[in-house]
């Protein structure tokens, strides 16, 4: 009976794993945003999208069932798979009462895709991975865009209230400065009273829009080619894993041939009169009559 469950598993966990499962589950889940997406429209097609949305919500039900009875304890150990759990359950749960809040939720099964398809979860992976250094650099990126918040407060509040009259809207200034969003009609605000505030601008927009969201932006590509490399070198271990047991069962096999040669041989060994079979015996050599002299040689009679 243990043998036919654990059969019976290791069947389901083949289908789980294979590739034609994975290409349907992300052909539902497409299918599943192509709903929700349809759905806002509203209009009479709305009751039959809802059944689509509730055969969609059955299959995701039953690929969890399939890969817990797979992996058993193993499926909790990934955290895409809490995740695609948790999307699962919360679709399941009625959307009425004090639940209706949850319909809302629905459209995080859309970011299944993520999970479905390898090369966005390693994207995905690489950025929480560069949080602490992404950190970093917006924490000292926050500091340089509160610093000049209050300078400009201090140089231009006056003149130019509706920009940096106090030090919640110099703040957003300075953050649509960042992204370079009008900051053209910010500047020209300040030039009206202030010719040289141009500098401030040239000075604060190369620090922060430059040089700050650069530094963000390479903390994130590090990360990712870190992330890339490391899943190269698994394929790579891999491949030398594979290559490492094929050698080592050559050789195996050809010390077993080996062992084979030398049994058969003190075989043959240990069969009187087999010694040196087929070896021909050595002829004695024949002495040479006049030998220098150009005679031809001559056997010599035995005495």
């Amino acid at each position: 009976m243990e043998g036919e469950v654990a059969l019976r598993r290791e069947q389901v966990t083949q289908v789980v794993e294979s590739r034609w499962f994975s290409n349907t589950m992300l052909l539902v889940i497409l299918v599943n945003a192509a709903i929700l997406g349809w759905a806002t429209y509203g209009g009479s097609a709305l009751p039959y999208l809802l059944v689509a949305e509730h055969t969609v919500v059955g299959l995701f039900t039953v690929e969890m069932a399939l890969k817990i009875y797979a992996w058993r304890g193993r499926f909790f150990r990934d955290g895409w798979n809490w995740f695609d759990f948790f999307v699962v359950a919360v679709s399941l749960v009625p959307a009425v009462g004090p639940f209706a809040v949850l319909r809302i939720l629905r459209v995080l099964r859309i970011l299944r895709v993520i999970t479905a398809v390898p090369q966005m979860r390693h994207i995905i992976t690489a950025l929480f991975r560069s949080v602490p250094g992404m950190g970093t650099v917006i924490g000292l990126l926050l500091v340089v865009i509160y610093t000049a918040a209050i300078i400009a407060n201090q140089l231009f509040g006056e003149d130019v209230p509706e920009f940096f009259g106090d030090l919640g809207t110099s703040l957003y200034t300075m953050f649509l400065l960042m992204t370079l969003e009008n900051w053209p009609d910010v500047s020209d605000a300040v030039l009206e009273d202030h010719p040289l505030g141009w500098t401030f601008f040239v000075l604060y927009i190369v620090l922060t829009t430059f040089v700050m969201l650069n530094l963000v932006i390479g903390v994130i590509v590090t990360s990712l080619e870190q992330e890339v490399s490391e899943v190269r070198w698994a394929e790579d271990q891999e491949v030398e894993e594979v290559q490492h047991e094929a050698v080592m069962a050559r050789l195996t096999e050809l010390g077993q041939q080996v062992e084979r040669l030398e049994r058969m041989l003190r075989e043959r060994d240990a069969i009187p009169g087999t010694h040196g079979a087929g070896v021909p015996e050595a002829v004695p050599p024949v002495e040479r009559v006049g030998e220098g002299s150009g005679d031809t040689a001559q056997p010599q009679p035995g005495r």
